[in-house]
Formats: C-alpha cells, sequence, structure tokens
C-alpha cells in the first residue's frame, strides 16, 4: 500500500501478486490492488482478479470494487456504477466506491450524481485528496472554476508535493485569467513532480512517472502562454525554448530550475523536504517530438521572424517540416523565409 501511495505501481503490483500468491483467500484490500492493475491497463490481471474476487465472497465490498473496475477498465460504466452501488449497500463507509463511482458518472456525464458521490467520500475522509480532486474536476467541467479552484486547493494541501494537483490549480487560474497566480502554481508543478508521462494513465490522468525523466512539455507551454499574455515575450521566449528542450533531455538546466524555484516559492509555503528534486532531469532521455514541442517550435519560428533572425526562423520552420506535426504552416513559413532572404540578398 506504500508503493502504491507513492505511485510507485511497479513495486506495488509486484508486492500484491506475491501476496497473493501466498494467501489467494485474503480479499483485504484488494480494492486498492484493482486500482493498480486499472491504473496500469493490466486488464487480463484485473479480469483474473475479478473472477477470483468473486469466486471466494462475491458479497464482500471488496469484491464490489473489483468487479466495477473491471467493468470500467472495459468503458461499460453503467455496469461499474451498479457493482460499485452494491459495494456501498455492503458498507456505507467504503471510500473507494464512492469515489470510483463519482468517476463513473463523470464518464457518464451526470455531473449532479458525480457531486454527490464525491460529496460522499468527504464525508467519510476529509483528507482523501482524490474526492475533493474529483469535486474539482467536476465544476471545471460545469465551467464554474471558482468552485473547482476551491477543491483543487483542498486537494493540493493534502497533497502539496504531487505536481499533478497544482498543475490543475494553475489551470483553473489560466482559465480565470489569473495568469500571475497560474504561473506559480504550473512552476511548483514542476517543481514537485510533474515529469513527463511516457504512457501510464491513472483514474485522473496522471500517469506513473519516472524519476530522472524530463519535465512535462504541456506544463512549460501553458507557462510560456501565460507570460504571453502578460506580454513578457522575453519569459515567453525562455518557457517556448525550454520546451523545445525536452525533447532530447536537458542536461544543463540547473539555472532555470534555480528561477523557477525562486518564482513558485510565497510568503506562505511550508518548506520543501530535502531531497525531493522531482522536476529537474538526472537522465539523457527525452520526450521525442511531442504536439506541445511543435507548438513551441512553430511560436519560436514566428519570433524569429519577427525579430529578423531569419536564419534562425529557416531552422526552426525546416526541422518542423520533418517532425511531422504542423507540416503546411511549416512550408508556408519556409517559403516566406526564402522569400525574405532572397529579399535581402537582392537589396
Amino acid at each position: 500500500l506504500l508503493a502504491y501511495h507513492v505511485k510507485d505501481f511497479l513495486a506495488a503490483d509486484a508486492h500484491f501478486s506475491n501476496l497473493l500468491a501466498l494467501h489467494p483467500h485474503r480479499l483485504d484490500s484488494l480494492d486498492h490492488y484493482s486500482n493498480i492493475l486499472y491504473v496500469m491497463n493490466l486488464r487480463p490481471k484485473l479480469s483474473f482478479l475479478a473472477h477470483l474476487c468473486s469466486t471466494v465472497d462475491k458479497f464482500r465490498p471488496e469484491s464490489c470494487v473489483v468487479i466495477g473496475n473491471y467493468y470500467s477498465l472495459l468503458s461499460a460504466h453503467e455496469k461499474a456504477v451498479q457493482y460499485f452501488r452494491r459495494a456501498l449497500t455492503l458498507d456505507r463507509s467504503c471510500l473507494s466506491a464512492w469515489t470510483l463511482m463519482g468517476h463513473e458518472y463523470v464518464e457518464l456525464k451526470n455531473t449532479h450524481a458525480a457531486i454527490e458521490s464525491y460529496r460522499r467520500a468527504v464525508d467519510v475522509n476529509r483528507r482523501d485528496y482524490r474526492a475533493w480532486y474529483g469535486l474539482g474536476q467536476t465544476y471545471e467541467v460545469l465551467e464554474m472554476h471558482a468552485y473547482a479552484l476551491w477543491y483543487y486547493k483542498r486537494a493540493a494541501g493534502l497533497r502539496p508535493w504531487d505536481g499533478k494537483m497544482w498543475m490543475a490549480v494553475g489551470s483553473c487560474l489560466q482559465k480565470m485569467g489569473r495568469d500571475l497566480e497560474g504561473i506559480k502554481a504550473l512552476k511548483r508543478a514542476l517543481l514537485a513532480d510533474s515529469l513527463y508521462d511516457a504512457g501510464v494513465g491513472s483514474s485522473f490522468g496522471s500517469g506513473g512517472r519516472e524519476k530522472g525523466a524530463t519535465m512535462d512539455p504541456e506544463v512549460l507551454l501553458q507557462i510560456a502562454g501565460m507570460y504571453e499574455r502578460m506580454d513578457d515575450e522575453g519569459e515567453a521566449k525562455s518557457y517556448m525554448e525550454m520546451c523545445v528542450a525536452q525533447e532530447e533531455g536537458a542536461d544543463n538546466m540547473e539555472a532555470s530550475v534555480i528561477n523557477i524555484h525562486a518564482d513558485s516559492q510565497s510568503s506562505d509555503d511550508e518548506s520543501r523536504p530535502t531531497g525531493g528534486g522531482g522536476g529537474t532531469n538526472r537522465g539523457d532521455t527525452g520526450t521525442g517530438v511531442t504536439a506541445a514541442t511543435s507548438k513551441a517550435r512553430m511560436w519560436l519560428a514566428k519570433f524569429a521572424m519577427r525579430t529578423g533572425d531569419y536564419t534562425r526562423a529557416h531552422q526552426l520552420a525546416t526541422e518542423l517540416c520533418q517532425d511531422g506535426v504542423e507540416v503546411e504552416e511549416a512550408k508556408a513559413l519556409v517559403r516566406e523565409v526564402r522569400v525574405r532572404l532572397e529579399v535581402g540578398g537582392n537589396a
């Protein structure tokens, strides 16, 4: 369970597998194991676990949650709700069932029922960040950003060094037009653990992230966009360049990280536990070309055009033609650069 709560899903899966081999009729905490298998998208294992729980005791709340998770993975959301309700009939204080049922209602676009489920989860345990985060997500779907922000902040208060919480706070502030506060929240997300997700999803869209990976280019692009709206093109350019740098891994980013750290702190921030350092890259593995890095490269190419740096603009536009994203716009930019260079040469 410790490995599960720190999002070390591989280790948690291994521990639960060993425990299941030793005690195949033990159902305690198997609802948590089903969450792990759901996050890792291990459908065959989750199918086996659901069958095992149903065989051992299908009237245990844990069994109902496991089966509900299995149906959720199959996108059979109404069937999943049925099993989560069954778990709650057996145990009204089953926190997992309330929270997971909220997720299913969000998928079914039944926001009223989702809010009610998350509120019941909060009543069971007010220190469960997942329910607060779920309430934030639901109110964000309803475009009630002030409410969403309040709930996201509650979740972030319970998980202050979980980058996903601060990403949600920052994105919400951005939608409310509070760019300066949004930038601080997103920088804090980068400091916490906003590392690039290599593809493992979770109930909230956060992945099993590997320490030592690069910073999330989507977050860097968001920060750059907010600086641009604040007419601070210098900072916007810096973050766009940092975003592009994530493609190959950034080995020399200590100064940038120090700057992020200085800007993201506020007077009421608690001191960071030593040895954290989640946002910096300690390896040389990059993200490769992504939609975010391509958008950043296009922005930099257009910026170079505006400032008359046609050589740099041509280089960036040519790279865009090769990466398969924004190709048509990149080709048009290459043609425009060539015309400008020819005009400049003739002059």
